[in-house]
């Protein structure tokens, strides 16, 4: 069973970053008998998702039901601020859930009935196990979807029929940075772009920063093609090119140089926090730590 119990709020909120919209507007809308209501809200909101959201979501919500039920009500809790007891209308059935891992597993089963997540995830028992996948059958393609190293669903090369929303859905991080640092206005984060790509890197939490190491590893995976289609889509700056203005800004030989140099910036400024993260934990331990079983005792008086 995973925890969350070593989690801040807000990162909790990052990791389950989707499940989190799926409750944003019902709570506000319905924030009396949210319980009610969000399970329609769901299904009616769910057409209007692409397929690499659904697959984030699926994901999301397989990894919710793997916590503990403590961990369960104590990240829905965090996504609204909900409380099962006081928010459920025991005069509706749909309302009347045992726990919240039912109203979630309700939740997932909205999902896997999907006939887009059928066609390509057998999913019978959401919430126990990961989903197997099933071989795409697109003559002259390899299979659609893969796993990482993290157990996710993800696509294995970017289909043909994604459109620009599509791959912002497959890459909401990257996307979330071709807005601010790797944006129009890229020069305001540093003198180079190289000092860009080193402010993209410190600028966020740990949690953002890992979920961006996951998902350049998973688009540099892909062929030099599908890395200049998702960049068009997910950046606004083009690090191939010479630019007047700044000067001295510096560019790439490709784009795969690109993504490849700024993959290695967030891997070593995780690992340098990680570092000082287990020197801080040792210090605390040396400090609060008595003379050892081996230090030398003081000279007795004569």
């Amino acid at each position: 069973m995973h925890t969350q119990k070593t989690l801040r709020n807000y990162e909790i909120t990052e990791i389950f970053n989707r499940l989190y919209d799926v409750c944003l507007k019902p709570s506000e809308r319905h924030n009396v008998i949210f319980f009610d209501k969000i399970t329609k809200h769901i299904m009616k909101e769910k057409k209007k998702h692409s397929l690499p959201l659904k697959i984030k979501i699926v994901n999301e919500l397989t990894l919710l039901l793997s916590c503990t039920d403590s961990d369960i009500d104590h990240a829905t809790k965090i996504f609204r601020n909900l409380d099962v007891v006081s928010y459920k209308n025991p005069t509706d059935k749909s309302g009347n859930f045992k726990n919240l891992r039912c109203f979630w597993t309700v939740v997932a089963k909205i999902f896997a009935d999907d006939p887009q997540i059928k066609n390509i995830i057998d999913w019978e028992n959401p919430g126990i196990g990961q989903p197997e996948l099933k071989s795409a059958t697109i003559e002259n393609y390899s299979m659609e979807l893969a796993k990482n190293s993290s157990g996710d669903i993800i696509f294995s090369f970017i289909p043909e029929n994604f459109t620009k929303n599509d791959i912002v859905d497959m890459f909401p991080r990257l996307s979330s940075l071709g807005t601010c640092e790797f944006g129009e206005d890229a020069d305001m984060c540093g003198d180079t772009l190289e000092d860009v790509i080193q402010d993209a890197s410190v600028s966020h939490n740990r949690i953002f920063q890992q979920q961006v190491i996951d998902e350049l590893k998973i688009l540099l995976s892909y062929t030099d093609e599908d890395i200049a289609r998702a960049s068009r889509s997910l950046i606004r700056i083009s690090p191939t090119e010479e630019v007047e203005e700044p000067p001295n800004w510096g560019r790439f030989p490709s784009l795969r140089a690109f993504w490849t140099a700024v993959l290695g910036s967030f891997e070593n400024n995780v690992a340098m926090q990680n570092a000082e993260g287990a020197e801080h934990s040792l210090t605390d331990i040396t400090d609060s730590a008595g003379p050892g079983c081996n230090a030398t005792p003081p000279a007795p008086q004569s």
